[in-house]
């Protein structure tokens, strides 16, 4: 039978118009064409709704801006509730999966919390649009399958990738876009890894990729020194000003003009007073007003303003990374009633100060005021240039005492030597490392050589210049006492100091700090147990183990040295280096300001001081607090007190017995 020659001709040109389209370079729609075409709202009061950015007007500026292609980094945070999680982590992880088509890395916390992102905000989205049939049918992501890696019928994968498990889980797997939520959760390196954040690490993986990589990041703010607000700081923070109705500046109307409720007696008033005022002209604004200028809004990032004619002026802050910030006056999804409501009661909540924090965080988009305040300021470069007109290893011809420590570890120990002049001014007269041989021998052993190779380099003292010397004809001075650090391998060190006797006095500090869990307590009076009470400090016998041992509050002792770091250098207490080049203090420096003091309120305690380590060597800085304290028990001091008599200390094991004869 014959094919009529029409219907041929008819079916070669369809076939013919198909393939013509389908050679044709498939038009790429923004992310804002995307998410008002394609996306569905699963749940909420807009359910079953398309997506549209008039209902929160902010978003229009958010897509816009990460359309323009000026960022390969965007960060955003704003108030909770307010269609964040859509906006800046479902879209667009869904329009790079669907639009692009290509392989999306999404990085959250914990693989726990994988499973809730795909199954409560990235599932439903899907399921609602025309992408749901390029779900997979078997694997990951499927019905009753993993959701570690999700391979999608377009040839895309979504890989999700957590803060916490081994750094490999990371490091194998590459992709040109990834997409955080929750990044304040992400934003310290695990206790095992030895790289950087896990931040850092997520972004590594699109290195390959150059400036042609995307990376999305959203969460709500936790405090000031959080990821998302430093990166939205080191941004372009930008903000959305709003024409104000009234005298039609362009404006940002934060917490403190939100006015009205502060009067009222009850909630209801609350909500019926509170309402939104220009910054500039003070005047009220009605719900319709607020909408309306919200629908008008701008997008001015730092180093741009408007002018009165409304004219965008300056130029935007050049950096890679967008830090888009919006607030309450732009969450249409709640009233200035609501509003108002929220704000009396928690003004009136019985645990005031959480209360205060969820509004700043989930109300009004600020990082919240830190519980703790970093009380130190004091910078390596500083330390570099204490520096006196002695060289190494001599000793300043005023000073008349020497004391040292020395901090031990598995492979080195560090010590330091300090001279005191009799105003208390002091001197880093020397300080080193010792290698522990504990690659050939057994630990105890190992640290026991080294802790011999201390005593004799104490032992032979080190040189007094004789140009204007305190003690004329007075050669080398040796230190009158040396704290061992006995916090770690105490046995060793107990056996040590037994051996060695005078000036060696095993000494442990004991503070609230991060790394010890023990607090110093300071006793009032001496006893059979107690033998001395120094400031901050004091001697605690060990009958069994026969010796005498140092305890001394660590977090007050390394006040008192950053105290002395900081002190002018012309004036009496100030502590100085040894003449060097800057370079080689420089190990030394960062080691003394590897801690950072702060004071944070505790409830039920009041202000409690700690000290934070915030980089792993501080070595040399507690043998130097150590070596402050022996200062202090050899008699220095600032202000000389009227002296008063003190029994001497009945002679009692090594410690005793040495230092009542300094009469500490």
């Amino acid at each position: 039978m014959t094919a009529d020659p029409s219907t041929t001709q008819a079916r070669a040109r369809d076939e013919l118009l198909w393939f013509l389209r389908q050679s044709r370079a498939r038009t790429v729609r923004s992310m804002r064409q995307f998410a008002e075409t394609e996306i569905v709202i699963p749940d909420g009061p807009f359910q079953g709704r398309r997506f549209r950015c008039d209902r929160q007007p902010y978003t229009r500026l958010w897509f816009d801006a990460v359309d323009s292609g000026r960022w390969n980094r965007c960060v955003a945070t704003g108030p909770t509730q307010s269609g964040k999680t859509l906006a800046c982590f479902v879209i667009p992880l869904i329009y790079h999966l669907f639009e692009i088509g290509e392989t999306v890395i999404c990085g959250l916390p914990d693989m726990d919390m994988a499973i809730d992102k795909w199954r409560e905000d990235i599932l439903p989205v899907i399921e609602q649009s025309r992408y749901r049939s390029l779900m997979p049918i078997r694997g990951g992501g499927s019905r009753g399958g993993r959701v570690e890696s999700i391979p999608f019928r377009n040839g895309a994968t979504l890989k999700f990738m957590s803060g916490g498990g081994g750094d490999k889980s990371r490091a194998g797997f590459t992709s040109r876009v990834v997409v955080i939520t929750e990044t304040d959760g992400m934003d310290q390196a695990g206790a095992t890894s030895r790289e950087s954040d896990k931040i850092t690490q997520l972004e590594a993986r699109t290195r390959a990729y150059g400036a042609r990589k995307r990376i999305y990041m959203e969460c709500t703010l936790s405090t000031e020194q959080g990821r998302t607000w430093q990166e939205y700081t080191a941004g372009t923070r930008s903000r959305i000003v709003l024409p104000c109705p009234h005298c039609r500046h362009d404006v940002l109307p934060e917490r403190q003009h939100f006015t009205g409720w502060t009067e009222a007696s009850t909630q209801a008033e609350a909500r019926s007073l509170g309402k939104f005022a220009c910054p500039d002209c003070g005047e009220p604004w009605t719900t319709e007003q607020r909408t309306e200028a919200n629908r008008q809004g701008r997008l001015v990032h730092q180093g741009q303003s408007v002018d009165d004619a409304g004219n965008l002026t300056g130029e935007a802050i050049a950096t890679d990374t967008l830090g888009f910030r919006w607030s309450a006056i732009h969450n249409l999804f709640l009233m200035p009633a609501d509003l108002a409501a929220d704000e009396w009661r928690a003004s009136r909540s019985p645990d005031e100060e959480n209360a205060e924090k969820e509004m700043r965080q989930f109300v009004w988009c600020l990082p919240v005021a830190p519980s703790r305040q970093d009380e130190t300021t004091l910078l390596a470069e500083e330390i570099l240039l204490r520096q006196s007109t002695w060289p190494r290893g001599l000793v300043p011809p005023d000073c008349t005492v020497l004391t040292a420590a020395i901090d031990l570890g598995k492979y080195l120990c560090h010590w330091i030597v300090v001279g005191w002049k009799p105003d208390a001014t002091c001197y880093v007269v020397d300080y080193g490392r010792i290698e522990v041989p504990s690659d050939s021998l057994a630990v105890e052993q190992a640290l026991m050589v080294s802790l011999r190779q201390f005593r004799d380099l104490v032992k032979d003292g080190w040189p007094v210049s004789q140009e204007f010397a305190a003690s004329p004809g007075k050669k080398r001075l040796t230190p009158v006492h040396v704290l061992v650090d006995a916090g770690y391998m105490t046995p060793v060190v107990y056996t040590f100091c037994r051996e060695s006797r005078q000036p060696f006095h095993p000494a442990v500090g004991r503070g609230a700090t991060q790394q010890r869990t023990q607090s110093y307590h300071h006793p009032t009076s001496r006893g059979a147990t107690v033998v001395h009470i120094g400031q901050d400090y004091h001697v605690n016998r060990q009958p069994v183990d026969r010796i005498d041992l140092v305890e001394m509050d660590a977090d007050a002792w390394k006040t008192w040295v950053h105290q002395r770091l900081s002190c002018p250098l012309d004036q009496p207490g100030a502590l100085r280096l040894y003449k060097a080049p800057p370079q080689e203090h420089l190990s030394l420096a960062k080691h003394l300001t590897a801690e950072r003091k702060t004071e944070e309120f505790v409830a039920g305690k009041g202000v409690v001081t700690r000290w934070e380590r915030i980089r792993r060597q501080n070595h040399w800085f507690d043998a130097l607090y150590n070596a402050c304290v022996a200062g202090h028990a050899a008699g220095v001091r600032l202000i000389r007190e009227q002296k008063v008599y003190v029994p001497p200390i009945r002679p009692y094991g090594v410690i005793s017995r040495g230092f009542s004869n300094q009469r500490f």
